[in-house]
């Protein structure tokens, strides 16, 4: 737990500091709040917090996050049928960068479970890491067809959320998130990754929030 609460500190230590000499204006300190929790993301899908701290590997590129989103987003499947048999494959092909075959592959597999929410859940996140993170309209309809079939599914909040987090609206990620957070079972594996990422979230709003200030005083 003292990884996480580390991991909370070091990004609103690292906000601070950016609002602090960047002299932000207007939205950009979106973009630096989004760079964060970007960040954390990757850690709090590959990191082991509880752990001892190990010599740090460089961070990867727009691959490694595609790898941890898909990982996360499997995590939260709720199916246990023939969907998997589509998913890993279609994955396998993700993982490589190869989003557009991962998403006909899934599409294959709709076309025999059409009310399968993780397949719409997965075509929704391929569709989205082929559009660099926003949420295109087949993403958005593909989300919207796994929340129709099945409401408490929280994946379709969890990575409506990460898009606004891409799109520097962090108010919206959070309400996302909070609702991701409401569907969670107590012993869900990803539910305290969620936590960490949305306390910190939380917390950025809070401090930038306070952005006019710093602005003030630098002009």
């Amino acid at each position: 737990m003292s990884g996480w609460v580390s991991l909370g500190l070091l990004a609103v230590l690292s906000l601070v500091a950016l609002l602090a000499i960047g002299r932000f204006k207007g939205g950009l300190w979106q973009i630096a709040a989004a760079a964060i929790l970007l960040g954390m993301t990757g850690y709090a899908l590959q990191g082991k917090p509880g752990v001892p701290a190990s010599i740090a590997k460089p961070l990867g590129g727009k691959e490694d996050v595609a790898v941890q989103l898909i990982e996360m987003r499997a995590d939260m499947d709720q199916s246990f049928g023939g969907a998997k048999r589509w998913l890993v494959t279609a994955d396998s092909f993700a993982k490589q960068g190869d989003y557009g075959l991962s998403a006909s592959y899934i599409q294959a597999g709709l076309r025999q479970n059409p009310n399968d929410p993780d397949l719409w859940s997965a075509l929704g996140l391929q569709l989205m890491l082929a559009s660099e993170g926003q949420m295109s309209p087949p993403a958005q309809l593909a989300f919207d067809k796994a929340r129709t079939i099945r409401p408490n599914y929280p994946a379709p909040y969890y990575f409506a959320g990460l898009s606004r987090i891409f799109d520097g609206d962090l108010n919206s990620a959070i309400l996302l998130w909070e609702k991701a957070l409401s569907l969670a079972t107590p012993k869900a594996k990803w539910r305290p990754r969620l936590e960490s990422q949305l306390q910190a979230a939380k917390t950025l709003q809070v401090q930038a929030r306070g952005t006019p200030q710093v602005n003030e005083i630098s002009n």
